[in-house]
Order: C-alpha cells, then sequence, then structure tokens
C-alpha cells in the first residue's frame, strides 16, 4: 500500500513532497533576497529556494493570506509552501513578499471614470487611477470585463493591461450608470 505523506514531510530527496499542502511559518523558513535581489526562501533542515515568486491562492477575498511561495527551475515549478498569514511574519519578509505579489499582479486601480464610450468598435476610457491619469480602449467583450469580487471589475485593455474598479458601488452615480450602460453584464 501507498504511504502518502503528511504535509511537513519532505521527500527522500529533501525537498518538499510536491503532492502535499504545506504551511509556512517564521519557525521553519526565512524570507530574504539573494543573488540578483531575487526573492529566496530558507526552510531550515532543508535547503535555499532562489527564484521564488509569490502567488494568492485567493486574491480577492484574502490579499495577505494564503500566499504560495513557488520555486522555478530550469522550467519546473516546485510549491515551497503557503503562507497562511503574512502578520505571522517579520515586516521585513512580509514586506518582500508583498514587493513580489505587487511585481506578478501589477494592475491600475481606477478611482474615477471620466469618458467612456465606444470608438472603432472598442469601449474608449479615460480614467482616473491610482497611478495617474489614463487613457485606454478595451475590446468589447465578456471575458475582458470580469467580476471582482461582489460587484467589483477587472478590465483587460487590448495591451492585456490590468484595470480594476473593486466596488462599482462606490462610484458616483453617473459614472457607474455610464459603466453599467456599456458592460452591463
Amino acid at each position: 500500500m501507498h504511504k502518502t505523506a503528511e504535509p511537513s514531510e519532505p521527500t527522500p530527496a529533501g525537498g518538499p513532497n510536491p503532492t502535499a499542502m504545506r504551511f509556512l511559518t517564521p519557525d521553519i523558513c526565512k524570507i530574504h533576497l539573494g543573488t540578483h535581489d531575487a526573492l529566496h526562501v530558507t526552510v531550515v533542515g532543508e535547503r535555499i529556494y532562489g527564484g521564488v515568486y509569490a502567488a494568492h491562492v485567493f486574491p480577492v477575498s484574502h490579499t495577505d493570506r494564503y500566499i504560495s511561495l513557488i520555486h522555478t527551475s530550469k522550467g519546473d515549478e516546485l510549491e515551497i509552501g503557503i503562507i497562511r498569514d503574512l502578520a505571522e511574519f517579520p515586516e521585513e519578509d512580509a514586506a518582500l513578499v508583498r514587493q513580489a505579489l505587487a511585481r506578478r499582479y501589477f494592475i491600475h486601480t481606477i478611482t474615477a471614470i471620466h469618458q467612456i464610450g465606444f470608438k472603432y468598435g472598442f469601449v474608449a476610457m479615460e480614467v482616473e487611477t491610482d497611478k495617474g491619469p489614463a487613457s485606454f480602449m478595451v475590446p468589447w467583450r465578456q471575458e475582458r470585463a470580469v467580476d471582482y469580487g461582489r460587484s467589483g471589475k477587472v478590465l483587460l485593455d487590448v495591451d492585456d493591461n490590468r484595470y480594476l474598479i473593486p466596488d462599482l458601488e462606490k462610484l458616483p452615480d453617473r459614472q457607474r450608470s455610464d459603466f453599467r450602460r456599456i458592460f452591463y453584464w
């Protein structure tokens, strides 16, 4: 009979079991920068993992919780483990993970819609974002305006840049009405 490894049980090769879930804590790992300022994770009694990236498990509902740390090497990916809550880690470690997430999930958050309408078969938008004013075009297709949480939307422009409206209900009435007139799904 085949034995299934426990989440924290390493494989005979000394790495994490790729089929088991492991939660990372400050007691068993240290997050730091290594060669070329790449994210590294040192797991006590195991090894140092370089070339690590962070990915949200629940990107909408838990932005500082349930974060997967993944090691890449020669095209292969191996999940080192999952951070349950960044608040458990020293602020220096948590800041490095947040920076890695920001690089992976670069997104413009829309704070106001100045103009929205059709142009050349696309939706042309002039908006204010957390990074300043922006003008962009969105193909008028359902997969280019997807739900985000209960009442938000993520828009993907013609260059696949992401624009987030976290909560449509927080926009002024006219802006919300203009947006829903075009993106009614």
